[in-house]
């Protein structure tokens, strides 16, 4: 039998509760060579840090947080960051889609990219914009549901180990047609 993926949107308390598991499947995307933020030896008390600021984002109204969960068990997140600026009420940015090694190839990333598009459209948000490591699994996956490179940045991280990767930023357009 198949597991049940759910994708939901999480609330303060909802998220609150599962920090944990939140925190694992950033340092899992760490340890597997993610351009997340971080580098080895993985820091606990920022990863921590990390996830009291997306909650504390959630509470202000200025970023949702989506789930995906298997069998009830965290699997992936992405969030939507809603900008601010009273010159981009259309715009979105989305951050670290990230889905714990051991969930991958089940569809995960992509329910979550479709479901962070409909969270902006429901949030008038009709640009979105995002960074993602050149050539990797996820900039495939992006241009695959239509988001289109607007340029790259050679150099733009380190990879946790230290070298140094470049960037690509890419963006889509959302009409409310887009939500299939």
């Amino acid at each position: 039998m198949t597991a049940a993926i759910e994708i939901e949107t999480f609330d303060v308390d909802r998220a609150t509760s599962h920090l944990s598991g939140f925190q694992e499947i950033l340092i899992d995307s760490i340890e597997g060579g993610g351009l997340v933020g971080h580098v080895v030896p993985v820091d606990l008390a920022s990863i921590h840090t990390y996830w009291l600021e997306v909650v504390s984002s959630i509470e202000e109204g200025g970023r949702i947080l989506i789930c995906a969960t298997v069998d009830g068990e965290l699997a992936g997140t992405v969030q939507l960051y809603l900008s601010p600026e009273a010159n981009a009420p259309h715009r979105g940015e989305v951050y670290k889609l990230l889905v714990h090694r051991k969930s991958r190839g089940r569809g995960i990333g992509e329910a979550l990219m479709r479901a962070v598009e409909q969270e902006a459209i429901k949030h008038s948000r009709t640009l979105l914009l995002l960074d993602t490591v050149q050539g990797g699994v996820a900039e495939r996956l992006y241009r695959r549901l239509g988001w289109q490179e607007i340029g790259t940045v050679p150099k733009h991280f380190v990879d946790p180990w230290g070298a140094f990767r470049s960037s690509v930023y890419m963006m889509r357009s959302l009409e409310p047609s887009t939500s299939g």
